[in-house]
């Protein structure tokens, strides 16, 4: 490299020089191909070293056949995007295994808790019978009427009973709280998690056509969290905006009775007994909500000074007949999708593709 030569200039001009081997010129889109896979990949964390390669590969043999064309071009975008969205469904289940490790260690922890607290309740027990066998032995060691025994003994089944009573009643407060930790999201309580979410919709699907009542799903999905939220704030805050979203979901649900979950990642899934109209204008006023909502982020231990505001997209699905739960979902998904590449921060309902 020649002195007084800057590094990233001179290598986009030998790029350029290679681009215009096979005769693409300084094309900007051919530019843009070839310095992602050479230059912006490898910064990339959720690929490994061997995925890199393989891309590499690929668009470098692409290069090869020497095709400027825009039908070639086009053609090695698809092969890179099919690369991109192969891989997401591991990152996906990747957090879906965190998310279940996670309620798995709290379920643990609280299981401990049951059972030493079950522990010591035995322990009570066992202390309140011991006192009254000492008692029992003191009285006739001591000569006294056995008879003063019965009020004693009628003490004590009474302590017992109300001891029983107060256990009886923590025990279902423990075995509901397990019941919770078992069917909601670690990070998004009270928000359920996907396993949860899976059998309430079997059973919503079939109760559904069962009585031909109309159910709708919304898919939410926060718009650009990665780049707008968590890699200019961090992980915390990202993990606090969810948690925000959670809330106004969760909200909105309780009123009306439905059912609220974690599809993975920042998608967030809200399952409700109306038909599709209805549950656009719902999906609306949620959007709004979001939109309109004050987010004040605690950075460095203290809140920050302006309001962070996010936005989400909804994909809106109705059941029609035919659809299982990955295509009931699906619909919604796909709807959401179209939001996405049409702008973002809106709503839009499934439509089925004409035959």
């Amino acid at each position: 490299m020649g002195t007084g030569c800057q590094e990233t200039p001179c290598e986009i001009r030998n790029i350029c020089g290679e681009l215009q081997k096979i005769g693409c010129g300084n094309d900007a889109s051919w530019l843009a191909v070839l310095l992602f896979v050479r230059n912006l990949l490898r910064q990339f964390t959720i690929f490994d070293d061997s995925r890199k390669k393989s891309l590499q590969e690929y668009v470098f043999s692409e290069l090869a056949r020497r095709d400027p064309s825009e039908a070639h071009l086009q053609r090695l975008l698809r092969g890179v995007e099919l690369f991109l969205t192969d891989h997401l469904p591991m990152v996906a289940m990747r957090e879906q295994l965190a998310s279940e490790q996670a309620a798995s260690e709290s379920l643990a922890r609280s299981i401990t808790d049951f059972l030493e607290e079950t522990l010591s309740s035995e322990q009570e027990r066992s202390k309140l019978v011991g006192r009254f066998g000492r008692e029992t032995m003191d009285t006739l060691a001591g000569g006294e009427d056995p008879a003063v025994m019965i009020p004693r003994l009628r003490q004590l089944i009474t302590s017992m009973l109300v001891h029983y009573r107060e256990e009886a009643q923590a025990w279902e407060r423990k075995a509901q709280q397990l019941e919770r930790i078992i069917q909601v999201d670690p990070l998004l309580a009270p928000l359920h998690n996907r396993r949860s979410l899976e059998e309430h919709l079997r059973a919503s699907i079939a109760r559904a056509k069962a009585t031909d009542a109309p159910l709708s799903a919304m898919m939410i999905d926060v718009d650009n969290f990665k780049t707008a939220i968590n890699d200019v704030y961090g992980h915390v805050v990202g993990d606090d905006v969810l948690r925000t979203l959670a809330k106004i979901i969760d909200a909105h649900a309780g009123r009306h009775g439905w059912f609220a979950a974690r599809f993975g990642g920042d998608e967030l899934v809200l399952v409700c007994d109306i038909d599709g109209s209805q549950a656009q204008f719902h999906a609306d006023a949620i959007r709004l909500a979001v939109q309109h909502y004050e987010f004040l982020p605690r950075i460095d231990g203290r809140l920050a000074d302006e309001p962070i505001r996010f936005t989400v997209s909804i994909g809106v699905a109705e059941l029609t007949p035919g659809m299982d739960a990955e295509a009931f979902l699906g619909a919604a998904d796909a709807a959401m999708y179209q939001v996405k590449h049409s702008g973002r921060n809106n709503v839009a309902q499934f439509e089925a593709p004409r035959a």
